[in-house]
């Protein structure tokens, strides 16, 4: 069977029909992510759009040229909403009018509506736009680590250009008046593989990318603690040891800090578990980011905290465990709340090289911090570290008061 421009486009609207109903479909087996549906609904209109182009001269003008090109407008625009929906922005689905309406508008100028080379531009220039505008949404969002995103942002460019490249092509070699969409030039052939190509490719990355989303949550759920936000025992563990079978050229060791947060019990006894969280959460986010990206940290169990990172001596270590005690007292989540954290440090040498050798010593500086009065930092060398400054007595002070975040 020949492969003539009618056959191509009928091929286009079959398959544009039922990978819309894919994603549809995809869409309804997980409500937690709207723009599989959203994207679904986008080309089914396109494929009765592309339909009605299809059957010019068996229909109206009105149905197969405005109402037509319209859907397919409107099509694209719901690609758009998708891609916003799917990158956590405002869908604004009322600027999905925005491009059908200058369609309309267009074409009831006379001048453009019986002008096929016309309306080809203003059409071309249209649904480029809004391809741009949507490869635009998905390489916003391309901080999250999905294979499918580039190709995605590629393939919308690549349309894009095409589209775009109708506009000086049908300038320079313009239509008979009178032509068919399907007849009018040796371009459309080129055209209606390339629109099928499109939609096929398109379709297939944007199931893909759904895919990789829910893959990459589910991981992430199962490595991140839900209450704080950091890495859980799972992720801590399994960095930890693999951070510790690394070696370094550099001449520096490996540190562990143990972090227990004191007096947590009488804390969710007195004021509730709501109270309780909300000082998890605060010393949670304050560790993280006083130690760093390069330092892995994580919640190991109720109010134990663990961190592993590399530093050059046991100075540096001790230091870093001072930084977070510091700034933990001083991160109250309310003005007359200032919690305290005692804290154990390891650090690395030629016969104690293991993780669960370093948190054993981390663990025992620990108990000696605790059992020296809380709030204050052991090593696994030094008894404790009595060149501190002790804790000045408005640390000392108990979580009187409920934050209002709990």
């Amino acid at each position: 069977m020949q492969l003539d421009t009618p056959t191509l486009a009928i091929v286009t609207v079959f398959l544009t029909a039922l990978l819309g109903g894919l994603l549809v479909f995809a869409g309804l087996q997980n409500r937690a992510v709207r723009a599989p549906l959203t994207w679904g609904l986008a080309f089914l209109l396109s494929a009765v759009g592309l339909g009605l182009v299809t059957v010019r001269g068996m229909v109206p003008d009105w149905m197969s040229i405005q109402l037509a090109n319209a859907l397919v407008l409107i099509g694209l625009g719901l690609v758009w909403v998708g891609a916003r929906q799917f990158e956590g922005r405002r869908p604004r689905p009322a600027m999905i009018a925005i491009a059908p309406l200058i369609w309309f508008v267009a074409c009831a100028i006379p001048a453009i509506g019986s002008d096929i080379n016309a309306r080809t531009v203003i059409a071309s220039a249209l649904a480029a736009s809004l391809a741009f505008v949507s490869g635009c949404e998905i390489w916003r969002g391309r901080a999250e680590p999905l294979l499918s995103r580039w190709p995605t942002v590629v393939t919308l460019f690549i349309y894009a250009a095409l589209m775009f490249a109708r506009v000086p092509v049908t300038l320079l070699v313009p239509q008979p008046k009178g032509a068919y969409l399907l007849t009018a030039s040796l371009l459309y052939p080129l055209l209606a593989f390339s629109t099928l190509l499109f939609v096929v490719v398109l379709a297939f990355l944007l199931l893909n990318m759904t895919k990789e989303r829910s893959e990459l949550r589910h991981k992430t759920a199962a490595l991140v603690d839900p209450l704080t936000g950091v890495a859980n025992r799972r992720a801590f563990l399994a960095g930890g040891e693999q951070l510790s079978l690394q070696g370094h050229s550099d001449g520096s060791a490996l540190a562990v800090l143990l972090f227990d947060l004191d007096h947590f019990k009488a804390i969710n006894d007195r004021f509730g578990h709501a109270a309780g969280d909300a000082v998890l959460t605060t010393f949670a986010q304050t560790a993280a980011r006083t130690l760093g990206p390069k330092a892995l940290f994580g919640r190991i169990g109720g109010e134990e905290f663990g961190a592993v990172l590399r530093v050059m001596h046991l100075g540096e270590a001790l230091a870093h465990a001072e930084q977070v005690r510091r700034a933990f007292a001083a991160a109250a989540p309310a003005d007359d709340v200032v919690p305290t954290v005692s804290i154990g440090v390891a650090l690395e040498n030629e016969t104690d090289r293991t993780l669960a050798t370093l948190m054993a010593a981390a663990d025992h500086a620990l108990y000696r911090a605790k059992a020296k009065g809380r709030n204050r930092v052991a090593s696994a060398v030094f008894a404790t570290m009595e060149d501190m400054p002790p804790a000045e007595e408005g640390e000392r002070r108990a979580w009187r008061k409920l934050p209002a975040s709990a």
